[in-house]
């Protein structure tokens, strides 16, 4: 027979205390009762958990075991509670929640709207920046969190990153380019290329997967710096280069603009990254959203 969680939880407060009086006095019931399930226990168990001497108790071989085993069920048995009870209770409060400019047209108002739907109660206040300026933001506490693009590794001292989504990245060109045609480029059509990378460290994530990838798959690519702060947009109209990007950094339509299918697939991710430690309410919640939304 599988105790019940109740009496484990009586004699954990026994065996911390080391006494039966003042474990039920912190437990709120009588002694006899306390006594008794703890003798229950035992029984269901068939084993001794303490060794009584007066009133001062000890734990058994056995009861050690149970001890720490049960200190783990139990705060198991909160977490799961405590989780459980959130999804039910929408939790009110205010977020500083910052936004990389590439999220603007997908992944952002993808998320907006989960979290208006979901936690309508938890209002957001936006401003976009750089992912490396959301980063240094979402540290420093004047942002309460971010959603940031291709985060690099080296940024995750005292920060934590949930996985907001992954979109498919595209090959952005001009329209009169002569593989504008295609539905599809693979890393070979584009060795003769000039791919535009992020002009500063600020987006060196997304920069050191693109040109990986390309590694990856036996292209070495010319590179240039963009010169614009548009994700790309003007050095592709004025032919600099092509962009390795994703699909919802641009609205639709774009005139003037070509967009072809990666093959084989690249995965740029968003994450929603906040700072180490337990969270407040709020931010509890909108994580739940980023969950829910991430398993969508």
């Amino acid at each position: 027979m599988t105790p019940e969680l109740r009496l484990i939880r009586y004699f954990v407060a026994v065996a911390e205390l080391e006494n039966v009086t003042r474990a039920a006095e912190r437990l709120q019931i009588s002694q006899p009762s306390l006594s008794a399930a703890i003798k229950q226990l035992e029984a269901q168990l068939g084993v001794e958990l303490l060794a009584r001497s007066g009133r001062r108790v000890t734990v058994t071989p056995a009861g050690a075991l149970l001890l720490t085993r049960g200190r783990e069920l139990l705060d198991h048995a909160d977490r799961v509670t405590e989780t459980v009870r959130a999804r039910g209770v929408t939790k009110a409060g205010r977020l500083r929640l910052g936004l990389s400019p590439t999220a603007r047209h997908g992944t952002g108002p993808r998320l907006l709207a989960a979290c208006a739907e979901r936690a309508p109660a938890v209002m957001l206040y936006t401003s976009e920046d750089t992912t490396g300026a959301l980063l240094r933001d979402v540290a420093a506490g004047r942002l309460d969190a971010a959603v940031t693009f291709c985060a690099p590794d080296t940024a995750a001292a005292g920060l934590e990153f949930a996985l907001v989504e992954e979109e498919p990245a595209v090959v952005h060109l001009p329209a009169t380019h002569p593989l504008a045609q295609r539905d599809v480029i693979t890393p070979a059509d584009l060795a003769e290329e000039t791919i535009i990378v992020a002009a500063s460290d600020e987006s060196s994530g997304f920069t050191a997967i693109v040109l990986g990838y390309l590694a990856a798959n036996g292209v070495v690519p010319r590179t240039r710096p963009d010169p614009y702060p548009d994700l790309g947009l003007q050095a592709v109209r004025e032919g600099l280069g092509i962009v390795i990007y994703v699909r919802g950094a641009f609205p639709q339509p774009l005139e003037g603009s070509a967009f072809a299918t990666l093959k084989p697939p690249l995965a740029l991710p968003f994450h929603l990254t906040h700072r180490t430690g337990r969270p407040p309410a709020a931010m509890r919640t909108l994580l739940d959203v980023v969950l829910g939304h991430a398993a969508a």
